[in-house]
């Protein structure tokens, strides 16, 4: 029992754990238990998701399966347009992936950097869907919250969505 306390969690462990704090974050809002577990301040952990599967690129054709699956959710439990939250977390995801060959230095500050880069352009791309699905004068201001909360946390939990190395993905110039 204490080795097993002394020793770091496995990368299976914490993407397993990150994974359902993404599922939590999808579905805590929707239940009535209080403004503590409205968007905001609660994070969108998906966000987190889809850019350290966007930057480890090892589940290529998975990740955004889950991501679809995971907006579904979200759009069906906040009552508004399906494809509302589609579309922000593979837009993250997409952004993700090219901000992890942009920031890709293997220290936090460029990890999370890209992290900040990916949440504010998701932030823009709500102000163009947004209106879209949910009317001209539909407010994003929850949605820039909530993604503002969860770049400010995202040291806090980037091992449970990725590594603390640069992404597996060839750098320019690099030999692989």
């Amino acid at each position: 029992m204490i080795s097993m306390l002394q020793r770091a969690p496995s990368r299976e462990m914490l993407r397993a754990l990150g994974f359902a704090l993404a599922v939590a974050s999808v579905i805590l809002p929707a239940l009535p238990l209080g403004p503590l577990f409205a968007q905001p301040p609660l994070p969108l952990a998906v966000l987190w998701a889809a850019y350290g599967w966007a930057a480890e690129d090892e589940s290529s054709w998975r990740a955004p399966i889950v991501l679809v699956v995971l907006g579904l959710i979200h759009d069906q439990l906040a009552g508004g347009p399906y494809g509302l939250f589609v579309a922000l977390y593979l837009s993250a995801y997409i952004i993700g992936r090219g901000a992890a060959v942009v920031m890709s230095a293997p220290n936090l500050v460029s990890l999370w950097g890209g992290f900040i880069v990916t949440a504010f352009l998701t932030v823009l791309v709500a102000m163009v869907i947004a209106p879209m699905g949910l009317g001209r004068y539909v407010s994003v201001r929850p949605y820039a919250e909530a993604a503002t909360i969860t770049a400010i946390l995202f040291p806090l939990v980037r091992p449970l969505y990725m590594s603390a190395t640069s992404s597996i993905r060839a750098q320019p110039g690099s030999r692989r």
